[in-house]
């Protein structure tokens, strides 16, 4: 389903939905997003059974000093996920009944350390990782809002998908087209010089405008 359409040096752009997006808590990401079952917040990759079985998990995790931070959810048409509480932030009423903690996010103090190296929390390391805790929650709400994007060039050009937001998705593709006008000004120039050499009379030689198609 198309969602917007754009104009760049020459070229259309067209941003469509993702039918088919990869699910990002199956990559190899440095967190884990972890819940309970039985909660109706059941948001993330690592569920558990019942609150002794999380209970049990987070007192592992602190013991680790691994890096916990609490996951919160507002469910009203749509999902919204957030580091922090939805109270005072929602219409009134709507905090007490729509969301609440689905869980927590971590970190593994081991793998954020080889990661990024070091031997122990520094403040500057923990607010990395709560910055990467951030956009790790950013982009699992972008997946299961279905707000997964892709894009498409003059229409049967490159086409590219899996981005999580419009904006990602439009400066891929205009990535992509720079690359195309560089290339093709490089090889029009290359073919000015064959002409130049070879003599071939102006009215024969094609402009940078039309060997670019503007």
């Amino acid at each position: 389903m198309e969602v917007e359409t754009k104009t760049y040096r020459g070229h259309n752009i067209t941003i469509e939905y993702d039918e088919s997006p990869f699910d990002p808590r199956k990559d190899d990401n440095l967190t884990e997003i972890h819940c309970m079952s039985t909660s109706q917040y059941n948001l993330g990759e690592v569920g558990h059974p019942n609150a002794e079985d999380f209970n049990l998990m987070l007192s592992e995790a602190h013991r680790q000093n691994d890096f916990v931070v609490k996951v919160f959810a507002y469910i009203h048409s749509g999902i919204a996920l957030s580091l922090a509480p939805f109270h005072g932030r929602l219409a009134q009423g709507h905090a007490e009944f729509d969301s609440g903690c689905s869980g927590v996010i971590i970190i593994r103090r081991k793998k954020m350390l080889a990661e990024f190296g070091g031997k122990k929390w520094t403040k500057k390391l923990r607010q990395r990782a709560y910055d990467i805790c951030e956009a790790d929650i950013k982009t699992f709400q972008s997946y299961i809002n279905g707000e997964v994007y892709g894009f498409i060039i003059d229409d049967d050009g490159e086409s590219c998908w899996g981005f999580y937001s419009t904006e990602e998705a439009i400066d891929a593709a205009k990535e992509s087209i720079d690359c195309t006008v560089q290339k093709d000004t490089k090889s029009h120039f290359e073919q000015m010089k064959i002409w130049i050499r070879s003599k071939v009379p102006l009215q024969y030689r094609e402009t940078l405008g039309q060997a670019l198609a503007v």
